[in-house]
């Protein structure tokens, strides 16, 4: 450091000012105009790969499409989990990323080469593997076009809408939600046509022929080209209808006297979807990652639907989930926060230093908020609620080192300094202790900043922001306190600004005077209190993250596998209509055959699966859900005792399949069927435990058709021709595609019953031999059997999950507690294994992140207080401080009915940083002290009376900038807020009573055993 460096700041006070007035001008200017949204978004570390295979049973998927999928996906280093489900006519994946990974589209790339080379081993009439690598993608609106109870009427004005919405350039993608595609069927009657002599095969092939686009190419006319068109593809449905056919026998005919023709939606239903009983259709919007402010994008579609509203009528667009809404709540709740915390603050350094101390201190709050803020926003800072919590939380750290300043340079000008000398002696005193003292408490940050993984990437902003904010401080205190302390501070002649420092003083005489006469006892005390809240710390429940405080309700129905769609949309219509008659709802939504949009970030897709229902409520406020979550849970298990139902609030975090999970790996299914039951009928008699059910199901029935191969070879029928048979009679056969607007549509010939064709009738559809036609039933014979209706598969294991939600007021780990010898004592089928999975796996990951980079925080730790304090003792005493960080951590959870969370985690790194802080301001006053020749318990003395009100003043400015927090309604704050105020007030007085009597021990043993020569030096 340049020894002018502590007068710089008086010598370039116009330029400092004029930086520091434009750096905060940005950042007010940016707390209003930046990127926001509520929540972080999360690195593409997951997706889906979604395959169909058209009347496979899950058997037959699991070991033609799921096995050789996954063992291509599992020679890349990039994946760290395949789960994979085969179930009737489809295999789907969802992947993981190493948690390391953040260059994901270079990962996904190399997934995608891996998905080319297994479908190469697929079967004929898998299709072509759809890879979602954006399925995490959050629709930040839901729009829902109803009106009429036409779908292809809904299907087209949905598709008109999205083009009329991509006229906002910010948009990244539109989803159609409940999409009931779209297709041309002919239904052909098998009869009809051999009688008549056509087969499905001649007249796929024929009308492929007449509905193909075709380039004539041009002609050259004088210099000028003539374009020829021939018109080869079909242009309406009467043009297909008139087509002329021909017949075996050579006989030609319309299409209308062989087969009927028909535009419709896809059959079996897909998905459906209902916007308060109303059926829709739905659009979700996605925004681009970081790069929008949220609330003036939902201004903006808001703007442009109320345009176009009047072009659609009668249909009505009405918005089913609106995200900008809470964006602007949630993030408008915690600025009150954060500027209530500012006032409050400002209010407590008033009381404590004075006016003229504490306004000096005070109008740094707001200048290195919003510089720390521009900064932030400079460097491509989205605005959400982890970021402005950051600032909230650094609310009582930033005017730490002000105080220290402003209060060394009072020190000095009633010592009969001048203003200016008095500015650059505290700058050149004070600049290493307190970058050391900054330093430690980023250093308890860091490893916040650098663990990796979901749980890192959602909290990040915290670290982010409270450590630009640290920084700034700093700075600050160097550069802009000194001028304005040169400016507005005057000697006082070494009396005290009203009686409250007087008191303080006399309240740092006496607990210096404890820490000298009853060392002994303050210690005892100290290790007590220590052992007694490590003692506490098994009654404080643990959690990973809170659910939401939204007023919305999900409502899970999974019926039995093989119900389909339309089946399950009745059922859950009905369940609807029930909810809808209580008072406190407003609204109840319905999805059948998937589970909706992914209108929350958390919420885990399922789509592909007839059998499952969400219904989404909106209720009143959050207060009333636990009563519908009874109503709802009693309902359907009275008026659908077949359906396994789970209601539960939206949670936070990570997306997890249950709080609570057991995952049962083994390969005889029938072992996993016995341990399934015996886990799920043990997990439902754990108190806490509900909506518990395992993921196995119970069968599908399957009719089998025996080929008679002899009579088969004998008549020249093939096992290919018999299957399509079927195939064509129940599901159809797509052939072509017909284009008559934008959207292709497929066309598919089929029987006109398709999958309502009575099964007892297959046998007697005729099939083509070298003896003419002959029935089914003279090859086959049939049985009925059960077969797997679902095969779930881990990393290339075969499992099944044992799941279930919590009760309003139990967290998982209480039920895990109450498992794990009810567990223990179980004498499970040989080959299964049991692991827990659900929160507490990705609290583990959350935690082992965490704890990785835990060695570099204690590494710079290490660094910046052996570089302040060149010892190894009173580094070992600043360290010593760490575990009183915690001590009133559990009775403050306790007392207050927190759960210990993530979010109570990252209290406690804060709290840590804050008593390191006390720690090495109060031993450098002391250090000091000895150094200009003070008796050590002299030192000890000066250095608690000096240091008890800004130690003090740090704690008040803490504990009343993170009070708001613990009034907001959010359920993610209140835990973090309560652990570091219970906790700093506890630590605080334990700091000025240990530290005092750890230094006086160390420092008093190292003088009775030390040389002349190695004495401390004395002026």
């Amino acid at each position: 450091m340049s020894p002018d460096f502590p007068r710089e700041p008086l010598t370039r006070r116009r330029l400092i000012l004029a930086a520091v007035l434009l750096l905060s001008l940005l950042g007010a200017l940016a707390w209003f105009n930046m990127n926001r949204q509520e929540d972080p978004f999360f690195p593409y570390r997951y997706g889906q790969i979604v395959i169909h295979w058209p009347g496979a049973d899950a058997g037959e998927v699991e070991r033609l499409v799921l096995n050789p999928m996954e063992e291509e996906l599992a020679q890349l280093e990039e994946v760290r989990e395949i789960i994979g489900t085969a179930r009737l006519g489809l295999a789907h994946f969802r992947i993981g990323l190493q948690e390391h990974i953040y260059d994901t589209d270079a990962a996904w790339d190399r997934i995608r080469v891996a998905v080319e080379r297994a479908e190469r081993k697929f079967p004929p009439g898998v299709t072509r593997p759809d890879v979602r690598d954006r399925s995490m993608d959050t629709h930040s609106i839901v729009l829902a076009i109803s009106g009429d109870d036409d779908l292809l009427k809904l299907l087209d004005a949905a598709r008109s809408l999205r083009r009329d919405l991509f006229r906002i350039g910010d948009i990244a993608r539109i989803d159609l939600v409940g999409d009931p595609g779209e297709q041309l069927l002919i239904r052909l009657d098998p009869a009809r046509a051999a009688a008549l002599g056509v087969s499905p095969e001649s007249l796929a092939t024929q009308l492929n022929a007449a509905n193909r686009t075709l380039a004539g190419g041009t002609l050259d006319r004088a210099g000028t080209s003539l374009v020829l068109d021939p018109i080869t593809e079909l242009a309406s449905l009467d043009e297909l209808r008139q087509l002329t056919i021909r017949t075996d026998s050579g006989e030609l005919l319309p299409l209308s006297a062989l087969a009927e023709v028909q535009l419709s939606t896809v059959e079996p239903a897909t998905e459906r979807m209902w916007f308060d009983g109303q059926t829709t259709v739905g659009l979700g919007l996605v925004i681009p990652d970081n790069r929008l402010n949220t609330v003036s994008f939902g201004r903006e579609v808001r703007r442009l639907i109320d345009e176009l509203r009047p072009s659609y009528a009668p249909l009505e667009i009405r918005e089913m989930f609106y995200q900008p809404l809470w964006v602007e709540l949630r993030l408008a709740e915690l600025g009150r926060s954060l500027g209530l915390g500012v006032g409050v603050v400002a209010l407590i350094l008033l009381l404590f230093m004075g006016p003229r101390l504490g306004l000096l201190v005070a109008s740094l709050l707001p200048l290195v908020t919003f510089s720390a803020l521009a900064v932030y926003a400079l460097g491509g800072g989205v605005l959400h609620q982890m970021a402005i919590a950051g600032m909230v939380i650094a609310l009582g750290m930033l005017v730490d080192n002000a105080i220290v300043m402003v209060e060394n340079q009072q020190w000095h000008l009633d010592r009969g300094l001048s203003r200016a000398e008095a500015g650059a002696r505290s700058v050149k005193e004070l600049a290493g202790p307190l970058l050391a003292a900054t330093g430690t408490t980023l250093a308890a940050f860091t490893p916040l900043l650098l663990s990796q993984g979901d749980t890192a990437d959602f909290t990040r902003g915290i670290p982010v922001m409270v450590m630009l904010v640290l920084v700034m401080s700093y700075f600050y205190a160097m550069l802009v306190t000194p001028i304005l302390g040169s400016t507005f501070l005057r000697s006082t002649g070494g009396t005290t600004e009203g009686g409250i420092q007087a008191r303080i003083e006399k309240l740092g005489r006496i607990l210096a005077g404890i820490a000298r006469r009853r060392p002994a006892l303050v210690l005892l005390v100290t290790v007590l209190m220590i052992a007694g809240s490590a003692g506490l710390a098994r009654f404080v429940p643990q959690d990973f993250f809170p659910s939401t405080d939204r007023n919305q309700l999900l409502v899970d129905l999974s019926f039995p596998e093989g119900t389909r769609t339309n089946q399950t949309a009745l059922m859950a219509q009905a369940l609807a209509a029930e909810l809808r008659t209580r008072p406190e709802v407003q609204q109840v939504h319905v999805f059948a055959g998937f589970s909706g949009p992914r209108f929350f970030y958390n919420l885990a897709e399922n789509s592909g699966a007839p059998h499952i229902a969400r219904l989404v409520v909106i209720a009143d406020s959050d207060q009333v859900l636990p009563g519908l979550i009874e109503f709802a849970r009693a309902r359907a298990r009275l008026d659908h005792p077949q359906a396994l139902v789970v209601a539960h609030r939206l949670g936070q975090g990570p997306p997890i399949a249950a709080p609570v999970e057991l995952r049962i790996y083994g390969t005889d299914p029938r072992a996993l069927q016995r341990a399934a039951e015996t886990l799920t009928g043990v997990l439902r008699k754990i108190p806490g435990a509900a909506d518990v059910r395992h993921t196995l199901g119970s069968g599908i029935p399957t009719l089998e058709f025996r080929i008679n191969d002899a009579e088969a070879a004998r008549l020249g029928v093939t096992r290919e021709q018999i299957g399509q048979l079927l195939a064509d009679a129940t599901l159809g056969r797509d052939f072509s595609t017909w284009r008559p607007g934008r959207e292709p549509v497929p066309m598919r010939i089929r029987a006109p019953e398709g999958e309502r064709f009575p099964s007892h009738a297959l046998t007697g559809l005729n099939i083509q031999s070298n003896a003419g036609l002959i029935p089914l039933a003279q090859l086959v014979t049939t049985s009925t059997a059960f077969q797997p209706a679902v095969i779930e598969h881990r990393d290339l294991r075969r499992l099944t999950h044992v799941l279930a939600e919590t009760d309003e007021g139990t967290t998982y780990t209480q039920v895990l507690e109450r498992l794990a010898p009810k567990l223990a004592a179980l004498e499970l089928p040989d080959g299964i294994e049991v692991e827990i999975g659900g929160a507490a796996a990705e609290a583990g990951n959350a935690n082992s992140a965490l704890f990785s980079a835990l060695p570099i925080g204690l590494l710079l730790l290490l660094v910046f207080l052996l570089w302040q304090f060149n010892s190894f003792r009173l580094v070992g005493i600043v360290l010593v401080t760490v575990p009183l960080a915690a001590v009133g951590v559990v009775p403050g959870l306790l007392l207050t009915g927190q759960s210990f969370s993530f979010t109570a985690i990252l209290g406690v790194v804060a709290l840590v940083g804050i008593v390191v802080n006390n720690a090495i301001v109060l031993i450098d006053v002391a250090e000091r002290g000895r150094a200009d020749g003070q008796p050590l318990d002299q030192a000890i003395e000066d250095a608690v009376v000096r240091r008890t009100r800004p130690i003090l003043m740090t704690t008040a400015t803490t504990v009343v900038g993170l009070a708001p927090l613990t009034l907001t309604q959010s359920t993610l704050w209140p835990p973090m807020a309560w652990a570091i105020i219970s906790g700093l007030i506890a630590s605080t007085a334990l700091t000025l009573l240990v530290i005092p009597v750890l230094y006086r021990l160390v420092m008093g043993l190292k003088l009775n055993t030390a040389t002349p020569e190695r004495s401390p030096p004395r002026e």
